[in-house]
Order: structure tokens, then sequence, then C-alpha cells
């Protein structure tokens, strides 16, 4: 990524040459011969995990590409590693202690492509540190039978990322270092996006904070991440209507809050599956205490078992911390 900054210079060069060659005239060229072999193969950067090669462009019109090939410490095993329509290429995702060894081919309209040519070769540099993990979320849950918290951030745009040393406290505005180092994960499959998910020792209602660095294949480290922190809650409870219960009319719900602050959602469904038939959220600061929910417009048939549960969510996110379990009410006609 850092290389393609560079080649910007490069660019209004190749524009001056090109002007240059506006009046002279060029064969179109026959689709049934190879183009020629391109000529001019070159290093235009090296460093941070990316090697950058141009080249002068071919001069038949049907020429529409130029593959890249690829050989690892030697210049005898070139394999294919792209195709591009430009004059230039940057390979990304290179190893510190490997030499990479570069020759392309040209590639006309009906496929036909040239001989290799001549091959150029570089070992990237280490040169600036990683950019920090950015947008860091940390999202705490109590599934009943595992409590986690979820680390999930982005990528920085750096493209020799090794990977992250992720770093855990029970105090705020704590320090890196080996006594809040947690684990190192590599970088996942997703492209522009991460996650960790750390269950190690957590405990309900205590509250983790969470930074995170960027390691290069260098072992350059980048500055840490802002702070997040999130805490496990344990499970609101039920209490009316009572489970089973039959009622005549219902005019509120009531629960046992959970141990900290938090947004709830209680939702009344046909069953214990689905059937979601309202939601009514509500924030609550009370700690273990009874709140009451009015049961105002709800739309509910008589002679019709319902089911209700409590959700309890953290940090704005989507995905529930806590959950109670079911209880079903029927509203009887008499």
């Amino acid at each position: 990524m850092k290389l393609i900054c560079k080649y910007f210079s490069v660019i209004i060069f190749l524009i001056f040459l090109a002007a240059c060659d506006r009046d002279e005239i060029t064969n179109p060229g026959d689709d049934n011969i190879p183009p020629n072999t391109p000529i001019g193969l070159n290093v235009f950067g090296a460093s941070d995990g990316e090697v950058g090669i141009e080249w002068i462009k071919n001069q038949e019109s049907n020429v529409t590409g130029y593959k890249i090939f690829r050989s690892v410490n030697n210049s005898n095993n070139f394999q294919y590693i792209g195709i591009t329509s430009d004059n230039f290429y940057i390979d990304d995702s290179l190893d510190y202690d490997s030499t990479y060894y570069y020759s392309i081919k040209a590639v006309n309209r009906a496929g036909k492509e040239s001989g290799f040519s001549e091959f150029v070769s570089a070992q990237p540099k280490n040169i600036y540190s990683p950019g920090p993990p950015i947008d860091v979320a940390a999202t705490a849950k109590n599934s009943r039978d595992k409590i986690l918290i979820k680390l999930s951030w982005r990528k920085p745009y750096d493209s020799d990322i090794k990977g992250f040393e992720i770093y855990r406290s029970t105090t705020e505005n704590f320090k890196t270092d080996t006594t809040t180092f947690l684990e190192f994960v590599p970088p996942g499959n997703i492209p522009y996006f991460d996650s960790y998910t750390d269950t190690s020792g957590i405990e309900i209602l205590t509250r983790y904070y969470y930074k995170i660095k960027c390691v290069d294949k260098g072992d350059l480290k980048s500055y840490s991440s802002f702070e997040v922190s999130d805490l496990v809650l344990d499970e609101p409870e039920l209490v009316s209507p009572t489970d089973k219960a039959v009622l005549n009319n219902l005019g509120e719900f009531k629960i046992i809050t959970a141990g900290a602050e938090a947004v709830y959602k209680l939702i009344v469904q046909t069953n214990e599956i689905y059937g979601t038939v309202a939601e009514i959220e509500f924030e609550s600061s009370k700690i273990h205490e009874e709140n009451t929910i009015a049961a105002r417009n709800l739309i509910l048939n008589t002679n019709k078992t319902y089911y209700w549960r409590v959700f309890t969510y953290t940090n704005n996110n989507d995905e529930p911390n806590s959950y109670s379990g079911f209880f079903s009410f029927t509203l009887f006609s008499q």
C-alpha cells in the first residue's frame, strides 16, 4: 500500500513519454502473432512487505495485459501470481528474509503470450512500523454454557502484518507490558476485519479493559489501539407474569435486573423459537432490583398462550449480553 504512493511520481514521467509517442504510427498487430517481449522491467520500490515493478508498455495495439511471474530466493522457479493491464505491479504480503525475482509476459486479445522478459530481483526492507488496529470494539456475552468477550477491529492497511498482540486488564488506562499481555494472534482470512474471543478466566460482572497492537513481519510494533471494555452480565430474572400464569388482562411485566446498568429488550412470542409479536426496549441502572415495565399497546389474543423473555445489551451492541429463560402466560376470556 505504501508503494502505490511512491508510484505517483513515476506516473508523471510516463505521461510525458506517452505524449512524445503520439505521432508514432504503430502496427495494430495480428492476434495470431505473439506480442513482443516486454522491455525495461525495473524495481521502483521494495519496502514494508511490498515490491513494486514497472516496465515499458508494448506498442502493439492488441496487447491487453501482462502476466506477472515470481520466483523466491532463486531465478529458476517462476510461478504465475497475477495479471494487470497497467505497466506496473505491486506485490505485497512478502517476507523480509527472502529475495523475490520477477519476470513478465505480454498477452494479446487472442491469448497469445510473449516470451519471458529479463528478470529483476529485490528484497523488501522493513522501514515503517505498522498502523494500529482501528474501530476496536468489545462485546461481552453470557451464553449460559460459556462466558466470553469478543474483540473485533479493522486491520491497518499494511500488507506485512504478522499478527496482533492482545492486552487485558481490570484497571482502566492500563499500560501494555508483560503483566497485561494476554495473547498473540495471527491475522484471520477475512479482508479488512479481524477478531479475537477471550474466554480466559472471564468472571461475570467484572469489567475487562483491552488494547491491541499490530506486529509486522519484521517484528516492528504499532502503538496501542484505543482502550475498549465490557463486562459479562448475569441473567435478568423474570417475575411477573409468573410461568404458566392465566390472566384476565395484562397490564405490566416485572423483572429483577442484572448486576450492572444495561439496555433491556423484552420480547413476547407465540412459541419458544420464533413468532415475535412484541418488543419493548428500555434502559435501567438498577442493580438486582425489581423493575416494572408497562405492557402498553400490546395486541394479544385471548385463549392463546404466549412466551416472554428478556435480553440485556451493553456498549450499544446488537448482540445480547445475557438473557433470561422463557415464561409463558395465557390470556383468559371470561
